[in-house]
């Protein structure tokens, strides 16, 4: 495969899943196709690096297509952790790298994620094990903050990227990886102005606040639309070295993204139910996030965020206000119907064939439906879940759920605003 370069300027959302390679920064060199990294330098940090990057993917093609076996894999991953050291200790110096070793020994690890953890060769783990004693600060198991926040990071500054997949599969599922970490800015941007207006109501100006928030969540309903341009048989390909198994960690899971879920704290109070969802989501958040999770969860729960405010009477609203509030929650809506769709498409066994999830039919639902079950009425088999080990259909017609019924006893509360 090709691998992305370094950058002039970020991609674009237009850029996302497209025929097209990102362009690069003029006189950065290519490389071949399959063969080790020329540019070795940045590689250092990791010295399992070279290998992921130039070779895994191929390797993983080979198995895929009944050319190679699992048992070959491991015989070549355990010659390379070899020469890398790892019978010695841990493989990363310091802290700074530790956690790029640690994706690329995961990388090298959830390949045999189609086989079952019965194929986990054991050098390899014991690796892991090294890392993780040495570092303990280190996520175990392959993570949304190593496979999006430090892979993505790696791209930003040295322009490579680790992925599962050869050739012009792997630049899809690099898309896939860029559009989650290229997306989140905007969500935390709107929770951020979303906070401001619950923690200094007083200083912040309402309507710019909530425009602002407003203007944030279209961006991010940008991104997720771009992702009806992946075809249905291309994250088949690279989803099933994201899966959990049973008794391990959950797999890694554009659910566990944490600024939409900071952003729908600091919109609204928590239900049972999702609360419920944070609890078993919330090791698997990027750490940084998870006291500001925590703490976000507490304050919604107490009344503090933006619907509880209103409805209150502690957050007195003008037309202009009241018109972006309204728009928030819509443009949140919309993100998650197209996350719906995006996800029908992907991964139809998880919705009944008959079913079309709408607005109308979400919000007529007795209340929230429990996001470990299958999909609704379904039988609850592991394949109508997703990467997260949760239903994706119910959670997301739930999150649904929550923002049309909270968008309802706003209406009440505040009477006919038009725009």
């Amino acid at each position: 495969m090709r691998r992305a370069r370094t950058m002039e300027a970020k991609v674009k959302k237009e850029d996302l899943f497209s025929p097209q390679e990102h362009p690069a920064r003029p006189g950065t060199p290519e490389r071949s196709r399959r063969g080790p990294a020329r540019d070795a330098g940045p590689l250092s940090r990791s010295p399992l690096g070279p290998y992921v990057l130039n070779r895994l993917p191929a390797e993983l093609a080979a198995v895929a297509q009944g050319r190679g076996t699992y048992a070959q894999l491991a015989t070549e991953q355990c010659r390379v952790l070899r020469a890398a050291g790892a019978e010695d200790g841990p493989l990363a110096t310091d802290l700074s790298s530790a956690r790029l070793v640690q994706l690329d020994l995961l990388f090298m690890l959830n390949g045999y994620l189609p086989a079952g953890p019965t194929a986990f060769p054991r050098p390899l783990l014991a690796a892991l094990a090294a890392q993780c004693d040495r570092y303990p600060s280190l996520d175990p198991h392959m993570s949304y903050e190593l496979l999006i926040d430090v892979n993505c990071a790696e791209w930003e500054t040295t322009g490579h990227i680790r992925v599962f997949s050869d050739g012009d599969l792997g630049r899809l599922e690099r898309d896939f990886y860029l559009g989650h970490h290229l997306a989140e800015p905007a969500a935390r941007g709107a929770f951020d102005r979303l906070g401001s207006l619950v923690r200094e109501p007083d200083a912040v100006d309402p309507a710019a606040a909530l425009e602002e928030a407003l203007r944030g969540l279209d961006d991010f309903r940008r991104y997720m639309a771009q992702y009806g341009r992946l075809p249905r048989e291309a994250f088949q390909a690279f989803r099933r070295y994201h899966m959990g198994h049973p008794g391990g960690a959950r797999g890694a899971s554009g659910a566990f993204m944490p600024s939409v879920q900071l952003l729908e704290l600091a919109l609204l109070a928590p239900t049972a139910l999702y609360e419920r969802y944070l609890e078993q989501s919330l090791a698997y958040f990027p750490a940084w996030s998870r006291p500001v999770v925590s703490e976000w969860r507490e304050r919604s729960r107490a009344g503090g965020n933006v619907v509880q405010a209103v409805l209150d009477g502690r957050l007195e609203l003008d037309r202009r206000a009241a018109v972006a509030l309204l728009g928030v929650i819509d443009r949140f809506v919309d993100f998650r119907m197209v996350h719906l769709g995006v996800t029908r498409k992907a991964i139809p066994e998880a919705f009944e064939p008959s079913a079309r999830p709408t607005r109308q039919s979400i919000l007529a639902q007795d209340g929230e439906r429990d996001f470990l079950d299958g999909a609704g009425p379904g039988d609850g088999r592991a394949s109508e879940r997703g990467t997260s080990g949760f239903s994706v259909h119910n959670v997301l017609t739930n999150a649904v759920h929550r923002l049309l019924s909270a968008r309802r006893r706003l209406t009440e509360t505040l009477g006919p605003v038009t725009d």
